[in-house]
């Protein structure tokens, strides 16, 4: 009886040792699980980033010598024609470059609908902020290289960046207003209007 017992008591020390071990393996796999989970998340959210670009306020990417942090953002697509010239506004950004450095990135394309030749300058494209801050054209050294003409039916595309003094300048920006000068010909005869556009940010 009393080895019965004893046998009893070791079975049950067995028992609870092994629940323990069973629990502390349960917690410890549920956290690797968690960690997993919120690792695979944070490493999809920087691959659609590096992909697609940054979506949203907050949202942080790389650029050349560094990274960024979104202000402020508008994703919805603005198109509007002027005489032979399609322009649309993709994107615009308003970000912090390495924490010091604000700008905005205004992303843009260019299509000309004619077999003429057309010149335009969404390069000199003039800005004012709902901030009370107006550049007269962008910065060339960071902005990509765009046409000025266009020999029939072409397009083109890329960013115009505007670079501010103060972070206060694209802080809590609600709009962004964006002026371009008419396509003109060869001859120098105007093909539209002048271009003036509002885009709303959201911040």
């Amino acid at each position: 009886m009393k080895l019965f017992k004893k046998l009893g008591i070791l079975l049950l020390i067995t028992s609870l040792i092994l629940l323990a071990a069973c629990k502390n393996s349960e917690e410890s796999s549920s956290s690797s699980e968690d960690t997993n989970n919120a690792t695979d998340t944070n490493t999809s959210e920087s691959q659609d980033i590096s992909v697609n670009g940054p979506e949203k306020v907050g949202d942080v990417y790389e650029i050349d010598g560094g990274t960024a942090k979104v202000m402020a953002i508008s994703n919805k697509e603005t198109t509007v024609k002027t005489g032979p010239i399609q322009f649309t506004v993709k994107k615009v950004i308003a970000a912090v470059a390495n924490e010091q450095l604000p700008f905005i990135d205004v992303q843009i394309e260019s299509e000309n609908t004619s077999d003429e030749v057309v010149r335009f300058r969404p390069s000199l494209a003039q800005l004012a902020t709902s901030t009370g801050v107006q550049i007269d054209e962008p910065s060339l050294l960071e902005s990509d290289e765009l046409l000025d003409e266009y020999v029939g039916k072409v397009n083109d595309s890329g960013s115009i960046i505007y670079v501010f003094d103060n972070e206060e300048d694209i802080k809590d920006l609600d709009s962004i207003r964006l002026r371009i000068s008419a396509p003109f010909s060869e001859d120098i005869k105007a093909l539209g209007d002048k271009l003036d556009l509002k885009i709303n940010l959201e911040h």
